[in-house]
């Protein structure tokens, strides 16, 4: 290097202060230096996530639960004590069963042995078979507001036992019916009578007339051909009586048939007024028991609807039990807003969150869209149906119980479109409207 060139660098050194050195000597951290091309991948790194991640377009509609066949809900009639219960929970049970009866004047078994008595009772009358009505109905001295309708029953059956089986009217009966028979005798031996009279009419007939021929011709005096007049006036005249006979016997067998007929109406009133009394006690009977006892509406699994016990009160109108049908569709029903509906179409996801069951606790239910009407209800929304194919099982593994009409708040997955598609739109408009 030449002399003037040290010089100059020498020059150049005296003239940049320490400081200046250290900064221009200072080497950036790499950070600093590869900043830009890190920031770069980062970027690009986020724009392919885009790509990758979806978000769903949501559309948010007011939702309630829906049975074909929805748990029956077993209320009390009365207010009392429940003396017993026949079932427990969770009990398959069939319709018609007795599950629990309430406190009242009258003792159960008694009233389930009356009403098995009317039952036969009726059974067997209906077979006319009235001859059951000879053995004597239980004692029962326990029934409350139903003894009345049974000590009237009582009395008619002793009425009806009077009528129809060894009593009066039964002994009446029998004896005009051979009242009947013997006027029927009568009545035979009276024409078989009548018979051999008009014959023997005939004969006297065929005979006056030829003393008559006689007498014209003045072979025998008149007075001769009046004796045979006589007597064939004397055959017609029996003849007469002998039909006036078979008159009256017909007037008296009309006259006991008509007290037959008398008789029958007796009977078949007394019939009557005791078909009315068991009746009407059968009637006082269901109504006793659609009052104090709980039955089964159909069949299914029944469920307490709280911790009952024997001997505790409840109130009238209270729900003590619900029964779950064996086959029971539960789905939901959906009023959709205007906004969005269009949006909307079969077979999209539905997330279901019953406003009873937190979901944050109980998860949701999840649905596909079944149905989606043409028409606005009067609130100016649609309605849409939702299948729920796993039922009321939510994505926590938990089932809900049902109960008609649950509020529930529902999101319709409408399009599960890509973070890119939708920033891709979001700079298209953005584009346009510049």
């Amino acid at each position: 290097m030449s002399e003037s060139a040290i010089r100059l660098q020498q020059h150049s050194d005296e003239l940049i202060s320490d400081d200046v050195k250290e900064i221009i000597s200072y080497r950036p951290h790499w950070i600093i230096r590869k900043g830009n091309v890190l920031f770069f991948v980062i970027l690009l790194s986020l724009l392919a996530l885009t790509w990758f991640i979806k978000y769903p377009d949501i559309v948010r509609a007011s939702a309630r639960l829906v049975a074909l066949n929805a748990p029956k809900l077993i209320e009390s009639k009365a207010e009392g004590k429940l003396v017993k219960l026949f079932v427990e929970n969770e009990q398959q049970v069939i319709k018609g069963q007795h599950l629990a009866y309430i406190e009242s004047t009258a003792e159960y078994s008694e009233v389930m042995k009356l009403q098995s008595w009317v039952h036969e009772i009726i059974m067997v009358t209906q077979e006319n078979k009235y001859d059951a009505l000879a053995k004597q109905p239980p004692r029962l001295l326990n029934l409350g507001e139903l003894q009345p309708a049974y000590q009237d029953c009582q009395n008619q059956i002793l009425q009806t036992q009077q009528v129809l089986a060894s009593g009066y009217f039964q002994k009446k009966r029998i004896g005009l019916q051979k009242d009947l028979q013997y006027l029927a005798i009568l009545k035979n031996n009276t024409y078989r009578q009548q018979k051999l009279l008009q014959q023997d009419q005939q004969l006297q007939q065929k005979e006056f007339e030829a003393y008559e021929s006689l007498a014209r011709d003045k072979v025998i005096a008149p007075l001769e051909l009046n004796q045979y007049k006589t007597k064939l006036i004397g055959k017609e005249q029996s003849l007469k009586q002998m039909n006036s006979e078979i008159t009256n016997s017909d007037m008296a067998t009309h006259s006991k048939e008509k007290e037959i007929l008398d008789l029958q109406k007796e009977i078949l009133d007394q019939k009557q007024i005791f078909h009315s009394a068991l009746l009407n006690l059968k009637s006082e009977i269901e109504k006793w028991i659609q009052h104090y006892v709980l039955i089964a509406s159909e069949n299914g699994k029944l469920l307490f609807t709280s911790s009952l016990q024997e001997n505790e009160m409840v109130s009238q109108s209270q729900g003590l039990f619900y029964i779950e049908p064996h086959q029971t569709k539960v789905y939901a029903e959906l009023m959709v807003p205007q906004k969005g509906l269009g949006k909307i179409s079969q077979q999209q996801k539905v997330l279901i969150k019953v406003e009873s069951y937190p979901s944050t606790e109980f998860g949701h239910l999840i649905g596909s869209i079944d149905y989606v009407s043409n028409m606005p209800s009067r609130k100016d929304s649609f309605l849409v149906k939702v299948n729920l194919p796993k039922g009321l099982r939510t994505n926590y593994n938990k089932t809900i119980f049902f109960r008609n009409h649950l509020a529930a708040q529902a999101e319709i997955i409408t399009d599960d479109r890509k973070l890119f598609d939708r920033f891709m739109g979001q700079l298209r408009q953005v584009w346009q409207r510049s």
